[in-house]
């Protein structure tokens, strides 16, 4: 294709990606499913912000007091309980000798 080619073709998509938009917003079923989910999903997000918040205001607190540590992290050290803990496993890695339950 030449050029002109190429950019007739832009056109024909452009001109049919706004046909689509323009019919999925006039889909009245559709926008009624999407304001069902939207519904649902509503709890589960004022569920998420809660929580971030919490985050947010633990780690303002920590900030505040000295005692966040940031960039004391290490890999083997968690950032926020400082604790140590196993490196992960590596995808199709065997383990190594024996394991114990914790």
């Amino acid at each position: 294709m030449n050029g002109d080619r190429l950019r007739a073709e832009i056109i024909r998509a452009e001109t049919a990606l706004r046909e689509v938009e323009q019919l999925t917003k006039a889909d009245t079923k559709l926008q009624g499913a999407k304001e069902i989910v939207k519904d649902i999903v509503g709890s589960y997000n004022d569920a998420r912000r809660a929580q971030r918040a919490k985050i947010a205001y633990v780690l303002h607190v920590l900030e505040e007091r000295g005692e966040l540590g940031v960039g004391e992290a290490t890999a083997d050290t968690d950032a926020v309980t400082r604790e140590s803990r196993p490196a992960p496993a590596k995808a199709g890695a065997e383990p190594k000798g024996r394991t114990r339950a914790a």
